[in-house]
């Protein structure tokens, strides 16, 4: 498990640099849409002096590889500088906003995990059954509705017909239940169908035949067995999913009006915050490097093969 777990940190070391040279090119590959953004932010007039001043401030006059380098020595601290608005620190807008979309990918994981359990398992003991054709008809919608259009339409139903539940806002445990049910519905019917595939493919494996054949149960079998063995390809894939829950509240915070990044980096984004978009772009992957790492773990945790370096 050790060299398992060094060869996979040796491996996060090119994808941190490259998401460096991604977040640094962002504001020095355009400098001047930098110093105009900036000088428009404070309210300033666009004159050769200026420009001179806003390049020394922000360190554009510097080389090239120079800027980097000081650039990402402020990265390893989380410190991005201020914001173009209000002269906050970007690092402390960041945290603000992830703190908020935690708790809403968060909420959506117990969606995930109650939904997909009894959509997958339950298909999988009685296929073509009811459920079964509940979890394909779950699928089908869940691909084929774009994830606002989902929102909307919770919210003409849930809020402002039924209104048993608020339309925006975070205020109390209601408010995150609709928006976390509309960013949990698009993976819903991805891993309900996996989960159940998976299951229905390995309750045909020998292992189960031999089991049987020693006079364990069904449902011990199907439960200690074939559900454990099922979980490997969700595990491995667990850790992409949970970025693409931060990354999907993008537009899920944006209909519910969540306080959380996704509000903040289309804030950032209009308004030509390059700092803000930085500490974006770095916190993301962070966050898609830690929960790849974390599901390697698992799927190392689950099956020896992997830890071992052979194949599944």
């Amino acid at each position: 498990m050790k060299r398992f777990l060094i060869r996979q940190a040796f491996l996060i070391f090119p994808v941190a640099l490259l998401v460096s040279l991604l977040a640094f090119s962002l504001v020095r590959v355009f400098p001047s849409d930098v110093v105009a953004s900036y000088l428009k932010a404070h309210q300033q007039t666009y004159t050769p002096e200026n420009v001179a001043m806003v390049k020394a401030r922000l360190g554009l006059d510097k080389p090239i590889i120079e800027q980097y380098f000081d650039w990402l020595k402020n990265a390893a601290r989380f410190d991005f500088g201020l914001s173009y608005y209000g002269n906050l620190k970007v690092s402390n807008i960041i945290l603000m906003g992830l703190k908020s979309t935690l708790q809403l990918t968060m909420a959506t994981i117990v969606w995930l995990l109650a939904v997909t359990y009894f959509l997958g398992v339950y298909a999988a003991k009685k296929p073509n059954g009811l459920v079964d054709n509940l979890s394909r008809i779950v699928a089908i919608l869940g691909n084929a509705v774009p994830i606002f259009v989902v929102g909307f339409l919770l919210i003409q139903i849930f809020a402002l017909k039924l209104g048993w539940l608020p339309v925006s806002g975070k205020l109390s445990l209601k408010h995150v239940i609709l928006p976390s049910l509309t960013l949990a519905l698009g993976n819903i019917c991805v891993y309900a169908r996996m989960l159940r595939n998976e299951m229905l493919d390995n309750a045909e494996k020998p292992y189960v035949f031999y089991a049987k054949a020693r006079g364990l149960r069904t449902p011990w079998i199907f439960r200690k067995h074939v559900f454990k063995n099922s979980l490997l390809p969700m595990a491995g894939t667990s850790g992409i999913c949970f970025g693409h829950l931060i990354c999907g509240s993008v537009i899920v915070e944006n209909v519910f009006a969540w306080p959380g990044l996704g509000s903040i980096i289309t804030y950032a984004i209009l308004s030509r915050n390059y700092p803000v978009i930085q500490g974006y772009v770095v916190c993301v992957a962070l966050i898609f490097i830690v929960a790849n790492l974390l599901s390697d773990i698992l799927t190392a945790l689950l099956d020896p093969r992997v830890r071992l370096g052979s194949a599944l």
